[in-house]
């Protein structure tokens, strides 16, 4: 009776040892894999600027209308991903894959200064978009479009 118990407990303690082993093993994997993330810029005029992996800045010039244009994260795309590749999805606005958009200003002659309100008058303008370095997706990314209003 004494060697069966015996016999019970060391196979049920193998059982749990083993059991344990293998899911102290599960952690061990290569963590989630990440992208370089391509980013679409829009504005209200219907103008278009993609920044691929291999672009950080672009450079756009609009003459003077007197028209308010509004500049906005569009849509961001995994270029390397393997399934994901040809998609472009919409920027989640809360999480950890978002993305940060700000805006700096330089009338003509005056410093620069931060910019919260529409592109109109005329002067430099710096529009910075980020790709938050919280996201499980993709690499921390920031891109700049340079909008001149002539």
């Amino acid at each position: 009776m004494r060697k069966t118990i015996r016999r019970i407990c060391s196979l049920v303690g193998s059982l749990i040892l083993m059991f344990c082993m293998c899911f102290s093993l599960v952690g061990c994997g290569d963590k989630e894999k990440k992208y370089d993330v391509s980013i679409k810029i829009r504005n209200s005029e219907g103008s278009t600027w993609i920044f691929t992996p291999d672009v950080d800045e672009l450079k756009y010039e609009f003459e003077y209308t007197g028209e308010e244009m509004r500049f906005w994260i569009d849509s961001w795309n995994l270029p390397d991903h393997p399934r994901w590749s040809n998609e472009w999805f919409e920027p989640n606005t809360s999480g950890a894959n978002v993305f940060h958009k700000s805006m700096l200003y330089t009338a003509p002659g005056e410093k620069r200064q931060v910019w919260r309100g529409p592109v109109k008058e005329r002067g430099e303008y710096i529009i910075l978009c980020e790709a938050d370095s919280t996201s499980d997706l993709w690499y921390f990314r920031a891109v700049y479009l340079y909008v001149t209003i002539k």
